[in-house]
């Protein structure tokens, strides 16, 4: 057979012998910019030229600090396929640990929005980063005073034309940190293979089911796990892509569904629970996001109030799951035809069923593999040729972390001598191959000997009509070592309930479902949930809450 490999080559090249009259829009705050794959393509050739003449070389990182935009479009393209390695910064981390990760990263280039640029004003970058490229993300009120290169004007003067080289498919494209499964923030790097093969994967039809016909707005950030793939994806689909940039409120994602005919998008459950709110209360008509159809959501657990709010507007929600370390898609939510009505909607709030090239497994505390009977729990640990396999420290030897020796190590092998990735996520797996998260391994809830699952009593409050979104932690407890403690926030239009009655109903609903010893202490309303650098609730900020009650 013919030995093709696997790199990004094959989705650019495809872009341009098939697709090229497709087109990417953004919306920038207070306009809206299209452009044609030919000319995303023609512009990618143009940046990798500036990059090479920068002294840019196989191998070195080139940081980004961007929104989703068509010039980070731009740089998928242009740096892996080049033989360099994108790496994305997540542009909401504190400016110190932006420069940290710069440093330990070693990278050459940063290529930044002006307006994230100007939050590193005043702060030294690291000696590696020798040239800085400023994009326009026009953002008002964020002037930069740092000397940079202007992006627009180094694409200009660039030749029109780069000699794309013959790449590895095992050599790197792309870097992305995580705080991972153990600690502090660890560089996960993608290979090429890794990258097309999960590209790929995407678009099964028991996958994501991306199609040509489709337009994709990725609202996740594409610092986040590469948007989830989805940029990738769609190019190598065909279908346009819209983009955000920054602007994530639901007025902002209507006004960019309606003009790129959106029909489908992701991002985590967060921002939809706004969208939700908003369609409920006639903030948003349902006629604004017409096209949408589908939304593949992940990041946190997916309650089944989000999917059935969504399904009465007739959007389907799939619910997914996966980690950075796996590129980041591990499981899908579809339906398996040998389960009934009744288990059909059972299964539907479930992480899903591991896509094709992914292997999944629980682990027991006593290094056992959890029975397949929808109830044991353990520890989930998957293997896919999309997983990484240790973690990217550009100084330690062959730059690969050294794994902990004490049984920390976020991989395991087993009697045959093959690789899993241990997620840190406590599930189980039903007889039809379904995974159920039933809480992070942080997360569960110790109390006096028993486990509470945070993520199903939210669910249970979540089922309240007047519930936006929901929170359980612990809070250490002197008798029961924790006890469960819940923050809510309303929806808008109820937010002037009486905050101990909604308390009360709650209590009592959740006392239906649920043992008294596992309802929550106490439930505090608050505006609404703090959120981390990814959009996700803050657990860790609510926990030091609930420790001072």
């Amino acid at each position: 057979m013919q030995d093709v490999p696997l790199t990004l080559d094959l989705v650019r090249d495809r872009v341009e012998s098939l697709y090229a009259a497709k087109t990417v829009t953004t919306r920038f705050p207070g306009a809206l910019v299209s452009a044609t794959y030919a000319e995303v393509l023609e512009r990618s050739g143009r940046l990798a030229a500036a990059l090479a003449e920068a002294g840019v070389r196989q191998g070195d990182r080139v940081a980004t600090l961007a929104w989703n935009a068509q010039h980070h479009l731009e740089l998928y393209l242009a740096v892996p396929c080049m033989g360099a390695v994108l790496h994305t910064i997540n542009a909401r981390l504190p400016a110190e640990t932006i420069v940290l990760l710069l440093e330990q990263a070693e990278d050459r280039v940063l290529v930044a929005d002006r307006s994230l640029l100007a939050r590193l004003d005043g702060v030294a970058l690291p000696a590696c980063v020798r040239l800085v490229v400023a994009t326009d993300d026009r953002a008002e009120g964020s002037p930069c005073d740092r000397p940079a290169a202007d992006y627009e004007a180094l694409l200009a003067s660039s030749k029109p034309t780069f000699d794309w080289p013959e790449l590895d498919e095992r050599q790197a494209s792309g870097l992305c940190y995580t705080s991972g499964t153990t600690g502090s923030p660890k560089g996960v790097l993608y290979s090429h293979r890794s990258t097309v093969l999960h590209t790929m994967a995407c678009l099964f039809a028991d996958g994501i089911a991306m199609r040509e016909r489709d337009v994709c707005m990725p609202v996740v950030p594409m610092f986040h796990a590469n948007a989830w793939g989805f940029p990738y994806a769609a190019l190598l689909a065909g279908a346009s892509l819209a983009l955000p940039c920054r602007q994530t409120d639901p007025e902002s994602l209507a006004a960019l569904i309606e003009s790129a005919g959106v029909t489908m998008a992701t991002a985590v459950p967060t921002v939809w629970l706004d969208v939700l709110d908003a369609l409920r209360s006639g903030r948003l008509s349902r006629e604004r996001l017409a096209t949408l159809k589908r939304i593949p959501m992940g990041g946190a657990a997916v309650s089944e109030a989000l999917i059935a709010g969504f399904a009465a507007f007739g959007i389907e929600v799939t619910h997914c799951w996966g980690m950075t370390e796996i590129s980041p898609l591990g499981l899908v939510n579809v339906p398996r035809t040998s389960l009934d009505s009744r288990e059909a909607a059972a299964a539907r709030s479930a992480q899903g069923l591991p896509i094709p090239g992914c292997t999944v497994r629980t682990m027991t505390d006593n290094g056992k593999e959890a029975p397949r009977d929808g109830a044991t729990p353990g520890e989930l640990q998957i293997r896919s040729p999309w997983a990484a396999d240790g973690y990217f420290d550009s100084a330690a030897p062959g730059n690969r972390l050294p794994e902990a020796a004490d049984g920390t190590s976020a991989f395991a092998t087993d009697a045959r001598g093959r690789r899993w990735l241990r997620t840190g996520d406590i599930a189980t797996i039903d007889r039809y191959g379904y995974v159920r998260l039933v809480d992070r391994a942080k997360d569960l809830i110790k109390s006096g000997g028993e486990w509470i699952s945070s993520q199903a009593v939210e669910g249970g409050i979540l089922e309240h009509p007047d519930i936006l979104e929901a929170a359980v932690v612990g809070r250490p407890d002197p008798r029961w070592q924790e006890r469960p403690v819940a923050f809510v926030a309303l929806r808008q239009d109820r937010r002037r309930r009486d905050e101990a009655e909604i308390g009360r109903e709650l209590l009592a609903a959740l006392s239906l479902h649920f043992a008294k010893w596992q309802l929550p202490d106490a439930i505090i309303v608050l505006p609404a949930l703090p959120k981390g650098t990814t959009g996700k609730v803050d657990k860790m900020a609510l926990r030091a809450r609930a420790a001072k009650l």
